[in-house]
């Protein structure tokens, strides 16, 4: 017995040193996900984790974010966030704006094609001054990274153009004076 005493000892520290080592390592998901945001950084996207709606419980999840073209004079600073159940009173079923902030009323409907475009476990649709973004939960992949790609692609440019503000009409009314001199 007392010979096998050192071999115990042993094994016991080879795997006091190799648990910690293992346990570490990513998992196959983490793997996944981290290539995942690498395509999509690659392919110039932001990617950032926020916590997620209220409506969704507790955690984080990606966001997603395509920079404006033209950040100037935009109105952002609204999101849409995904809520438990659908509601008329919501602004597209599931769909209700998060804290009572609403896009200009002539982004609706552009939005509305954007939000039907977007992978099922999206959570969330942001406006702030870097871009438009979309949190969701990355669990439909790569074929979900795709579509959220195409709506950005598709619908940025023109949710951008609805949600700049126009100008008052004195100050087009002074570039034409200005003009004419």
């Amino acid at each position: 017995m007392a010979s096998w005493l050192p071999i115990v000892i042993i094994i016991f520290a080879i795997a006091l040193v190799i648990g910690p080592v293992v346990w570490l390592k990513p998992s196959s998901r983490d793997r996944k996900l981290a290539e995942l945001r690498q395509r999509a950084a690659a392919s110039g996207l932001k990617v950032q984790m926020q916590p997620l709606p209220k409506s969704q419980d507790t955690g984080n999840a990606a966001v997603y974010s395509a920079q404006w073209r033209n950040p100037r004079r935009l109105q952002t600073g609204w999101g849409l966030e995904l809520q438990r159940m659908p509601h008329e009173m919501n602004f597209d079923g599931v769909w209700d704006w998060r804290n009572g902030r609403e896009a200009p009323e002539v982004a609706k409907p552009p939005l509305k094609e954007f939000l039907e475009m977007l992978p099922a476990d999206a959570t969330a649709v942001y406006a702030n001054d870097s871009g438009l973004g979309v949190q969701w939960r990355e669990r439909s992949g790569n074929g979900g990274l795709a579509a959220l790609q195409k709506a950005l692609d598709t619908m940025r440019p023109v949710i951008e153009e609805a949600i700049r503000q126009q100008q008052s009409r004195s100050e087009e009314a002074g570039d034409e004076g200005d003009s004419l001199r």
